[in-house]
């Protein structure tokens, strides 16, 4: 039987007839003419009937040609009546009714669908009745036939490895199904996402959904105060508290998003150890990881620990995609177009430009995009990809102009939105911010350099309609919702380096808008002698994901026993490899504190038993002088055990009480000097001394700075210490920005590269490496305190989380636990401390009316 829809999914006829259609629907706003397809009646009949057959397969690729087959001819011709319905046929029978409300008058106003004759009805109301669901909220959808398995497995309690397309709607299945746990009674919920970027998009959204039912904290505190259920939404270093509570309840479900990043470099153990520290402390919970586009997802799992779990894999997607490289040539007004057919055919030909665009793409690409903005309706969803943030701004500000003379009504930002938006910018970031310009005209730009917030009211404003044009770096890789109508594609590359094929195929899954339209389009621009496009666009992905241990242990296999007990400045000069450092400091610390997981790792992972026996007879020499508890490594297993043992004897030698903080933030007394002692010192000469120690030891500066850095950029722990202190204080992005460049500089390029270079200083080097050595300061000084001292330090040993937050304020840190944004929760400090009760309790009760637009706004977004 397989054979026969594959027979008729590669039939000469229907690929024919397909690849005429899709022709057509490229070129049809792209000519003047109106476009004629060589076709008759009987070819599309036969074709349709082909279509018919190959969707019934259970094979995605069949099922998703059939069902863009359907779109194609409803598209070729919109209004007549048999098109519409072979297009709603076929969607029932691949199984993707979600698509079936952007065919027009399909169904009659009591909802009930057309007549197609006794046989068809039957068969049609069948597929109807088999795909809706209703929730317990009454809230009924329709299922792709993926999304009704996933749900059946979900609720069968099975731990899942989900591998599934951008637009399959995985995650929205997994909120679905975390909203009927807390229905049932689940006290316990873990949500594990790949960057701090998208905790607020996560959490906002449970909580809107969940405000009555359940408490939403994106940092880990105990719920003790009540019976509601407590949904977790952090990233994997924010797990590590969470795993430190040996009292916790079980968590009913753990899910981790974008799991593939468990191969990802240095930062790739962190996501690989939570993983392991998850299954093996919590065996009865169920796990549901998910990542795109993954062969055997559970078999990379199984490596990391041995737990029993299934892959629900689809290639299947409710929207097709019309995929094209556009390639220009010096002094012709033509473009070659190249059509990746799903055929697996490339379909070919020209189309007149009004002027030549090769030098422009070959040279200034933003003045390329100016003219290609120009093409398309000012009615559609377009994501420009920009390999750099630098860049992003750049492109964003030259198609700025283009959109909005297309468009009048957006000309100043009419929507009251943008707006706000414009608003909060110049009073958080700087009024000659190059966003606000773009914004004004229409076209909003989105990075990794943006403060939370901001990223936040972008995306929104783009997934509703108010903003259409968005120029994006690779944060769309990292699970940023952000579907297109179309998206435009002039370099593939990440910074300098090309981007990966699994990269790739992941960024071309933002184009195509399941509840807006039926297709999606791609536009790959490249030039005659350097045609990327149409190769990057017919390369198959066959991935497959390896954990950052074993990619680590197999490229460095022949000198393990070489580099065991090394520095990392001699690992560095030696391989100059950075990442090395960071797995090996990993795998030294599991050899310490879990043996049995070190073995299974080097067991598995194709090392020789003879190098495997080196490296660990190296390894245990290495401890025999050390004298650190193991539990102290256990805490912080991506730290150098080699250093932390440094760390441990000079708090043992010098005595707790010149290693504890003694005095308060914000508070006087002591003195500010360096010279002396400890114990007289103010608060800030303590945390700079603190760290200046630190860095003697760990070499906090080289990690900030690299080889590479700018001298007039140079970070010394002076300026770490200096900043992190005001960012604690709640100092906005403004502040350091005009600390950088000066009161009166209004030059525009140096606002936007001061911005871009303090959200990174702010993200990177105070709230993930100053955080990080930190919280190992943190715990080592417990470790000499007995209880009660720690009870009277707790406020001092929560430094950590005040850097990684910003404030020193106790009240802004819990508002802020409870996934309320940094700025907002400076602004409303105030307030909440008038209320006697828990800040999550004051934040329904205080008066919002004269709170900023854009803070009101986020604040009812976040159920309040």
């Amino acid at each position: 039987m397989t054979q026969i829809y594959s027979q008729a999914a590669n039939h000469e006829d229907f690929i024919r007839v397909f690849d005429k259609l899709l022709e057509k629907l490229f070129l049809e706003d792209k000519v003047a003419d109106n476009v004629q397809i060589d076709l008759d009646n009987e070819e599309i009949k036969k074709a349709t009937w082909l279509a018919s057959i190959a969707a019934l397969s259970d094979d995605d690729k069949e099922r998703n040609m059939a069902n863009a087959f359907g779109a194609l001819l409803h598209l070729t011709d919109r209004e007549n009546e048999i098109y519409k319905r072979v297009c709603y046929i076929l969607q029932s029978r691949a199984g993707n009714l979600i698509t079936s409300s952007h065919i027009p008058k399909l169904f009659h106003k009591e909802n009930t669908l057309s007549d197609y004759g006794t046989l068809l009805n039957f068969e049609l109301a069948a597929h109807r009745a088999l795909l809706e669901h209703e929730f317990s909220d009454d809230t009924k959808i329709f299922f792709t036939e993926f999304q009704k398995k996933l749900w059946e497995s979900l609720n069968s309690g099975e731990n899942i490895a989900i591998s599934a397309p951008t637009s399959a709607g995985k995650s929205f299945i997994i909120k679905k199904y975390i909203m009927e746990l807390v229905e049932v009674g689940a006290k316990n919920i873990v949500f594990i996402v790949p960057t701090k970027a998208l905790i607020n998009q996560v959490s906002n959204v449970l909580k809107s959904q969940l405000h009555e039912k359940a408490h939403v904290y994106t940092t880990y505190i105990a719920n003790e105060e009540d019976n509601l259920a407590t949904i977790y939404v952090l990233t994997p270093e924010r797990c590590l508290k969470l795993l430190q509570d040996k009292n916790i309840t079980p968590p009913e479900l753990i899910f981790m998003d974008e799991v593939h990043n468990i191969e990802a470099g240095s930062r790739g153990v962190i996501f690989e150890n939570i993983l392991y520290r998850v299954i093996s402390t919590w065996t009865s919970t169920q796990l549901v990881v998910a990542g795109p586009f993954i062969n055997s997802l559970s078999d990379s799992i199984k490596k990391i620990c041995n737990v029993s779990i299934i892959d629900h894999q689809t290639l299947s997607s409710p929207v097709f995609q019309v995929r094209s490289a556009l390639t220009f040539f010096p002094n012709k007004k033509i473009a070659q177009y190249k059509i990746s057919s799903p055929t697996q055919r490339i379909i070919s030909g020209d189309i007149k430009l009004r002027k030549s665009l090769y030098s422009k793409i070959k040279t200034n690409k933003g003045e390329a995009l100016e003219v290609i903005a120009d093409m398309f309706s000012p009615e559609d969803h377009n994501i420009y990809y920009a390999p750099k943030k630098n860049l992003a701004e750049k492109w964003a500000s030259k198609i700025a102009p283009v959109i909005a003379s297309k468009n009048p009504k957006i000309i100043e930002a009419a929507d009251s939105r943008v707006k706000d938006l414009i608003d909060f910018l110049s009073e958080e970031v700087h009024p000659d911010y190059s966003l606000i310009r773009t914004l004004r005209l229409g076209v909003a730009y989105h990075h990794a350099g943006l403060p939370d917030i901001v990223r936040q009211e972008v995306e929104e404003l783009y997934s509703e309609s108010i903003i259409k044009n968005i120029v994006c770096t690779s944060t769309l890789l990292q699970g940023v919702n952000l579907p297109a109508d179309r998206l435009i594609v002039i370099s593939p590359k990440v910074n300098s380096d090309d981007m990966p094929a699994f990269d790739f195929l992941n960024l071309l899954g933002r184009a195509g808008r399941a509840n807006t339209k039926l297709y999606g389009e791609i536009y790959c621009i490249d030039i005659v002698d350097d045609e990327w496009g149409s190769k990057k666009l017919e390369t198959e992905v066959n991935k497959t994901v390896d954990t950052s241990t074993n990619i680590f242990l197999k490229k460095n296999e022949d000198h393990l026993s070489v580099i065991a007990d090394m520095s990392g400045d001699q690992i560095r000069e030696m391989t100059g490899d950075k990442d090395i450092y960071g797995n090996l400091s990993y795998l030294r610390a599991i050899f310490k504190t879990d043996r049995n997981h070190f073995d299974r790792i080097l067991s598995s992972s194709g090392v020789s038993s003879e190098n495997v026996e080196d490296f660990s007879k190296k390894l245990e020499s290495m401890y025999e002088g050390m004298t650190i508890p193991q539990e102290l490594i256990a805490k912080n297993p991506f730290i150098d055990p080699i250093l932390q043992n440094k760390l441990f004897g000079a708090i043992q030698a010098e005595g707790i009480e010149n290693w504890l903080i003694s005095r308060k933030p914000m508070t006087n007394g002591g003195r500010d000097s360096d010279s002396v002692a400890f114990q007289e010192k103010s608060y800030y000469f303590q945390l700079w001394s603190i760290f200046n120690r630190l860095n003697d030891i760990f070499n906090i500066e080289y990690e900030i700075n690299g080889d590479g850095y700018a001298k007039d950029n140079y970070i010394n722990i002076g300026r770490l210490v200096r900043d992190a202190h005001r960012w604690m204080t709640g100092k906005k992005h403004k502040f350091f920005i005009l600390d950088l460049i000066g009161e009166n500089n209004n030059d525009e390029k140096e606002v936007d590269k001061a911005a871009r270079r303090i959200t990174s200083h702010i993200s990177t080097n105070l709230t993930f490496i100053a955080v990080k050595y930190l919280m190992l300061w943190a715990d080592m000084v417990s470790y000499f305190l007995n209880e009660e001292e720690v009870e009277e330090n707790a406020y001092i040993l929560n430094l950590p989380s005040m850097l990684e937050m910003g404030s020193y304020d106790p009240v802004v840190l819990e508002l802020m636990s409870c996934g309320i944004n940094r700025s907002v929760a400076l602004s409303i400090s105030s307030k909440i401390k008038k209320i006697d009760s828990s800040a999550e309790k004051a934040l329904s009760a205080i008066n919002k009316e004269k709170l900023p637009n854009i803070f009101k706004r986020h604040l009812m977004k976040a159920g309040y």
